[in-house]
């Protein structure tokens, strides 16, 4: 199981940071991913896997006025 921003999601193999984000369908043009307090690269999204019981934040910056 892991944590994607502080609610429970299910762990499979293989699973990596960018299709986390597709599981969850954050599809926004910027967003900011923490991996277990330590940020991870928009570049390396595809590349970074997660494990069983890690804690991801993704946080959608946007600007507005």
């Amino acid at each position: 199981m892991l944590m994607v921003n502080n609610t429970e999601h299910p762990f499979h193999e293989g699973m990596t940071v960018k299709s986390l984000l597709e599981e969850k369908g954050f599809v926004f043009h910027r967003i900011i991913v923490k991996l277990n307090d330590r940020v991870v690269e928009d570049a390396s999204y595809a590349e970074t896997f997660l494990q069983d019981g890690d804690n991801v934040k993704a946080i959608h910056v946007f600007a507005g006025g």
